[in-house]
């Protein structure tokens, strides 16, 4: 939950500038202070910011402008970023999974490094990045995280092994290892735990002729959900920390989305209809799973703020979207007064995968994306 005298102010802020809803907010200052925090670790860290999180326009500019790197996984990803005017050695691909012309096109602009995590993945790149250098994505534990992603990509270390040998035989350079701990990771040990695992691995290709220069340690970095103390620098530090042995000149990675941009961002929403249901209190916004809340499906938990309510008693409700879909719930147990069809909700933080994941099912209303810069006082 957002509590803060500076959060109630950029709530406030969101709901003000709302002329209609759904609308996400984001807090161009916000932003740049996140992005300070990981700029901060700079050089001996480089920050590569997830596009997946929110692509918006504006967002990317403000990031671009304050000199973040960017991490894309597709062509219209990599085409927003180019936009900016943002030189290739800017940008990285992390995508396990890449089609043929995403390749192509990558490298015909300047990017020289991919992911690889199977055999087939590293003949495709032979075939579209001839020459090009090749990460490794291990599968480490994600059971600190939200949302774990250990189970659609990622190699073990001796598959790794042996498609460091494939791709070496196919002319690529092996160059390092990359990995996920899993999203919103509230434990700073994940990290460490990982970066032991990888250096097994990272020895391992030394002793068979291969010297690795880069770590790519992905994202996870977690926001402000379920009163989660989103300061990046416990898990940055702790990476520092447990980089320290690793040989002299490695590339550090990290790719931030959500830890990011989460913060920085409030869905306003207006309350569009009220029922009592064999003795649930539902409440009914115009926003829901199927356009902007569909992390809430995954377990990724949100703060609620009434807004214009005064001292009405709060109730216990269970939250909906407006799609004629059962499955859109977004919420059970929240705690807001007793409002009215027409007030308005402040759901936070959503500046991450609220707006990249809206669909227009059922015609309903994608929030579109406001930018503002909010002074000290809000």
């Amino acid at each position: 939950m957002m509590t803060s005298g500076a959060n109630a102010r950029k709530i406030a802020l969101a709901v003000r500038l709302a002329a209609t809803t759904p609308v996400l907010v984001m807090d161009a200052r916000a932003l740049r202070e996140r992005a300070a925090a990981f700029m901060a670790y700079a050089p001996q860290l480089a920050t590569f910011y997830a596009v997946k999180a929110n692509d918006d326009p504006q967002v990317l500019r403000i990031l671009a402008e304050v000199g973040v790197g960017f991490e894309v996984a597709s062509m219209p990803e990599l085409d927003a970023v180019l936009t900016h005017e943002v030189l290739a050695d800017r940008i990285i691909t992390s995508n396990p999974i890449k089609p043929p012309a995403f390749i192509e096109a990558a490298h015909e602009v300047g990017m020289r490094r991919f992911v690889a995590d199977s055999a087939t993945e590293v003949e495709k790149l032979a075939r579209y990045a001839p020459g090009c250098d090749v990460v490794f994505r291990l599968v480490v534990d994600n059971s600190g995280s939200a949302w774990p992603l250990d189970e659609k990509f990622a190699s073990t270390a001796v598959e790794i092994m042996g498609l460091t040998r494939l791709a070496a035989d196919a002319g690529l350079k092996p160059m390092g290892l990359t990995f996920h701990v899993g999203s919103q990771a509230t434990d700073p040990n994940a990290w460490t735990n990982a970066l032991r695992e990888a250096r097994v691995v990272w020895d391992a290709a030394a002793v068979n002729g291969f010297a690795f220069d880069t770590l790519n340690m992905g994202g996870g970095f977690p926001a402000a959900h379920d009163g989660v103390n989103p300061n990046p620098r416990t898990a940055l530090d702790s990476i520092v920390a447990a980089t320290a042995s690793y040989p002299a000149g490695t590339k550090l990675e990290v790719e931030p989305g959500r830890g990011m941009v989460a913060d920085a961002g409030v869905l306003v929403t207006q309350v569009i209809g009220k029922a009592t249901r064999s003795g649930t209190n539902w409440l009914y916004l115009d926003v829901g799973v199927f356009n902007g809340l569909m992390e809430s499906a995954g377990g990724i938990n949100y703060g609620f703020t009434s807004i214009g309510t005064g001292s009405r008693p709060d109730v216990r409700w269970t939250v909906a979207g407006p799609s004629c879909d059962s499955m859109d719930v977004v919420a059970k147990d929240v705690a807001l007064p007793d409002v009215a069809v027409g007030d308005r909700v402040a759901i936070h933080p959503a500046g991450a995968y609220t707006t990249v994941y809206a669909s227009a099912f059922n015609g309903l209303t994608q929030p579109p994306v406001v930018c503002v810069w909010s002074g000290p006082d809000g």
